[in-house]
């Protein structure tokens, strides 16, 4: 069974390893603008023929768009069937190594989110503080389907070029639009894809920001007096931002 683990474990971690090199391409405007997104959805690279300068602001913007989404959509794809293998390798687990396995990573997160590095060593933790654990945790379990709806309100907003591109992401980091204003179609094209790009990443920080703060936020709510590190709030916030496991 131990071997068995080990082999699942080994496996689990070829798949992230894949999912860090998936890429997916999109194209719009056909082919004069290209756009590349990699596993966690984010944006990674625009490309503009010098031809689409010809094109109207407003059609430049929606082509753009449609590319970055059709890239995201493919690296999605692509990291969705690693994602199922993944899951796979897991539930391939005999019993009762896979209860096991499922509870020692919820200890471990009990862990991340206790105050202090040493509280649950077996000789120091009393049977309250245990129950006062599990009730910490039944409300902040509590608090994530509630949490998961009003992250997916959130909305990430980004510029570039002083001002005169926008871009608007979800809080998953899919392309929601973007806007090139006319005045920006004077910019060389390698020029505008780079502010481009730009702007996209800055409206995924902004979402992100948003929601990390909005985590800690319900954490120091729902435990008042506990002190939670980057670590902890940052494990809660990639269990509800995994990227691409969010419709869009």
């Amino acid at each position: 069974m131990i071997r068995q683990a080990e082999d699942v474990m080994r496996g689990l971690a070829d798949i992230q390893a894949q999912i860090r090199r998936v890429t997916g391409e999109g194209e719009a405007a056909d082919g004069q603008v290209r756009a590349r997104a990699d596993g966690r959805g984010q944006v990674t690279a625009i490309i503009l023929d010098p031809r689409v300068m010809r094109l109207d602001s407003a059609v430049l913007s929606a082509e753009v768009t449609r590319a970055a989404r059709t890239a995201q959509d493919a690296a999605k794809e692509r990291t969705d069937e690693l994602v199922a293998a993944a899951h796979t390798r897991a539930t391939g687990l005999a019993a009762p190594l896979d209860e096991t396995f499922v509870r020692y990573r919820f200890d471990q997160l009990a862990q991340e989110l206790d105050a202090g590095p040493d509280a649950f060593a077996p000789d120091r933790r009393e049977t309250g503080d245990l129950e006062q654990d599990a009730r910490r945790a039944e409300r902040i379990e509590s608090w994530l389907a509630d949490g998961e709806r009003e992250i997916e309100a959130v909305t990430g907003r980004g510029r570039a070029a002083d001002g005169r591109i926008q871009a608007v992401t979800t809080a998953y980091g899919l392309v929601r639009e973007v806007v090139i204003e006319p005045r920006a179609m004077r910019l060389p094209s390698r020029t505008l894809a780079e502010e481009l790009l730009l702007a996209l990443r800055r409206a995924q920080e902004d979402a992100k920001r948003q929601c990390r703060q909005m985590v800690n936020d319900a954490l120091r709510e729902l435990a008042p007096g506990e002190s939670f590190g980057p670590d902890a709030v940052d494990e809660w916030f990639g269990g509800l931002l995994k990227p691409f496991e969010r419709p869009g």
